[in-house]
């Protein structure tokens, strides 16, 4: 069994491991003995195949069993797991396991992946409901989905409600952007109905628009809304991959398992959101890396294991021509002239035709309005709102205060990205001081107005 952890023995080729496959060769070629050997792919292309065990060994390659074939497996299995855990298995959730494991569960193969699906099924139906339950294809989405983190389930009616109000439950985080939101809803709506293609990424975008307009934040509200979290976000800085050496980062260093920092993150992760930020600066290689997620939904590591990425979003982000953007609707052009104008005359300098018509969108911001900025401050504060409610002490903004911090937390440069800053510096400061000088106390109220902060003490 793992033969090639013998033959690797003194360094993989070392003289101790040169005599060991020497007299297992030896062994091997003598008549009368029947010899049998298991390996990985890896050990025989790495130990194997040019040793002198590879010239006397036949090859017989055992591939993963097909869902078919792992429910018949499971079939057999079943039995023994019905008496032991004293429940039933529906032939469908039989089926259920063999198809959510071939999905999901990319670490290990049929059957042994659907085999432990059913195990833990079994246990938590008996934990769950008693003895002489029926386990239900349901109960092994459930365990599929607490191993991955994806809902795998049936669309439940509560979350049927959220997918179709995508947008408003967008909006709560992302001001404005109305035309980015919609085809960023429709697009995850599809996905989850299953209405795309299987071998390819849930969605894919291009999110084009000056810094400082909610690109990220919009990504992060995917993570949030899609994934169940921002925990669920990979985020890569492109200015990082500006040379052709730098693919090795992503997929790790020839021979070097777990060097990649993309690759691992998704095999480790596989329902996630990629985030490629400042796309337009890494190198064509790198480019070109993403083409094959896009075309295939995997990717292959420095060690020649195959990464899935059909259940990763990719978006991506980019200055590209954002002044020419911000110019055309200025001008009072469509979303849809600019964005064939821009894919026709702008971005050819940075990406090729036919990467760009990978995706499945490419996503326009437009430049913030003033009353937007005012907006934005609002849900910021909400925050500082929420922490204040956790000591008793309520925060009351009055719109003249959302007037000032409109307008001093706006750059043209740089959108509502200084608004963090005219928040903490105007606002929070003085909170932290009153706190530590212990100024404030339950059931008062801080009062933010055009002059600045007040305590309405209680009475």
């Amino acid at each position: 069994h793992n033969i090639h952890d013998l033959v690797g023995m003194g360094g993989g080729g070392g003289k101790e491991g040169l005599d060991v496959a020497s007299a297992l060769a030896e062994h091997a070629s003598a008549q009368g003995i029947i010899f049998f050997a298991t390996t990985s792919p890896e050990g025989f292309n790495k130990y194997i195949v040019n040793s002198e065990l590879g010239s006397v060994l036949a090859r017989v390659e055992v591939n993963e069993m097909t869902d078919n074939q792992t429910i018949q497996v499971l079939e057999s299995r079943a039995g023994i797991l019905e008496y032991r855990h004293q429940v039933f298995f529906s032939y469908d959730s039989l089926a259920t396991a063999a198809q959510l494991s071939h999905r999901f569960l990319h670490d290990q193969n049929l059957p042994e992946s659907a085999i432990e699906i059913i195990t833990e099924a079994a246990s938590a139906v008996r934990a769950k409901r008693g003895l002489n339950q029926l386990v239900r294809p349901e109960d092994v989405a459930e365990v599929v989905s607490s191993k991955t983190g994806v809902p795998a389930a049936t669309i439940s009616e509560a979350e049927s409600d959220k997918l179709l109000r995508l947008e408003a439950v967008m909006h709560e985080r992302v001001i404005g952007q109305d035309e980015a939101v919609s085809v960023v809803a429709n697009a995850l709506r599809r996905a989850r109905a299953a209405v795309r293609a299987a071998n390819r990424p849930i969605a894919s975008f291009l999110f084009l628009g000056p810094t400082g307009v909610g690109k990220t934040e919009l990504a992060k509200t995917i993570a949030e809304v899609y994934f169940g979290g921002e925990a669920h976000m990979i985020r890569l800085d492109m200015s990082e991959y500006q040379d052709k050496s730098s693919v090795y980062r992503l997929i790790g260093n020839p021979g070097q398992q777990g060097t990649g920092l993309l690759t691992e993150a998704v095999r480790t992760r596989p329902f996630s959101l990629i985030l490629l930020d400042e796309l337009e600066k890494a190198d064509s290689n790198v480019l070109n890396l993403f083409l094959q997620v896009f075309d295939d939904g995997r990717l292959t590591d420095s060690v020649g294991r195959v990464i899935d990425f059909t259940n990763t979003i990719i978006i991506a982000t980019s200055n590209a021509g954002t002044e020419f953007v911000q110019a055309r609707f200025a001008d009072g052009a469509s979303v849809e002239e600019i964005r064939t104008q821009l894919i026709q005359e702008k971005l050819g300098q940075y990406y090729r035709p036919e990467f760009l018509n990978r995706f499945d969108g490419i996503v326009l911001f437009r430049a913030l309005a003033k009353e937007q900025i005012k907006h934005i401050a609002k849900l910021m504060l909400k925050g500082v709102a929420k922490d204040l409610e956790a000591r008793g002490v309520e925060l009351r903004v009055e719109d003249e205060a959302l007037e000032v911090l409109s307008t001093v937390g706006f750059d043209p440069m740089f959108g509502a990205r200084p608004m963090r800053r005219a928040i903490q510096d105007n606002i929070e400061n003085v909170l932290a001081q009153w706190i530590i000088e212990g100024k404030l106390g339950r059931r008062d109220v801080v009062v933010v107005d055009g002059q600045g902060l007040h305590i309405e003490k209680a009475k």
